[in-house]
């Protein structure tokens, strides 16, 4: 099940792609893809489906997660901070990570679901524009609510 605060943030993600890139399917697509790997990294999770250096790996990915949501945070709070080739390094240590721990677990389509939201995610021009410092148009108005919200999951330790 999905919390409040991972629905904010997903609903504001969809906004935010659309936006970027003019196209509601691709922003549909890319959110139900993004849900669908947390289903599956939950499931096996729930039902102890990683062996021993999956487990480590996972270790890692959690580290590197929170890591780059608090960077996120931080460029946003933290003005003229921002520096894109950080924010893209951590997403590609993110998903490279995440790769690694589904691999033995996923279809080849289902990893390509997830090499199709790390481009999204990952997009220069859409964090550029995200980041841009003008929060009162444009996709840079939904920084706030997912740095909120991602604050939120941090604070009751789900980050």
């Amino acid at each position: 099940m999905i919390d409040e605060d991972t629905g904010i943030i997903l609903n504001t993600l969809y906004s935010l792609i659309k936006e970027h890139c003019g196209q509601a399917n691709k922003s549909k697509k890319v959110v139900k893809y993004l849900i669908r790997i947390l289903i599956k990294v939950g499931v096996l999770l729930k039902n102890n489906a990683f062996n021993e250096a999956e487990s480590l790996l996972f270790s890692d990915f959690k580290t590197k997660y929170r890591t780059t949501a608090l960077t996120f945070i931080s460029f946003y709070e933290v003005k003229f901070t921002y520096d894109q080739q950080i924010l893209q390094d951590l997403f590609k240590d993110v998903f490279d990570l995440l790769k690694q721990i589904t691999r033995r677990h996923i279809s080849s389509k289902s990893q390509e679901k997830i090499n199709i939201v790390e481009e999204t995610l990952r997009d220069k021009d859409m964090l550029d524009e995200l980041f841009s410092g003008d929060e009162t148009k444009g996709i840079g108005r939904h920084l706030f609510l997912i740095c909120t919200r991602v604050k939120n999951l941090i604070d009751d330790g789900k980050i």
